[in-house]
């Protein structure tokens, strides 16, 4: 039985990542070496740059039956953010425009590692 949960868990966590990967209008700022269409790049970065100071939206679901917690922190800037969220929930918060790298950890399962470009007065759902 356990290894069925295993096989499940790792299935869902596969999944998630994949969701991750194309969640939001945006697109996701990946580390370097990585491709993307240079005309996505230059519209991001604009959006970011003409609206640095405002905030945007961040959802975190848990679609997990165990709580997670979810660390944020913006590149360029010293400092984080912890965010747990309950099993089976979500969390709103409002975070300033940028760039974003997130880990989420959860207790028996793989940590995950990722970036995100964060517009400003934009809504945006992370599903773990």
């Amino acid at each position: 039985m356990k290894n069925i949960s295993a096989s499940i868990a790792l299935a869902a966590i596969a999944l998630v990542s994949l969701l991750l990967s194309s969640c939001g209008t945006g697109g996701s700022n990946r580390p370097a070496g990585s491709t993307e269409s240079t005309k996505l790049k230059d519209q991001s970065s604009a959006n970011s740059m003409s609206a640095q100071g405002e905030a945007a939206r961040l959802k975190l679901s848990n679609k997990f039956y165990r709580p997670i917690v979810v660390r944020l922190e913006r590149l360029g800037e010293t400092g984080r953010r912890d965010i747990t969220v309950p099993a089976r929930s979500s969390e709103s918060i409002r975070l300033k425009a940028g760039t974003y790298k997130y880990m989420a950890v959860a207790e028996g399962f793989r940590p995950i590692s990722k970036y995100k470009e964060i517009e400003a007065r934009r809504s945006y759902t992370l599903y773990f």
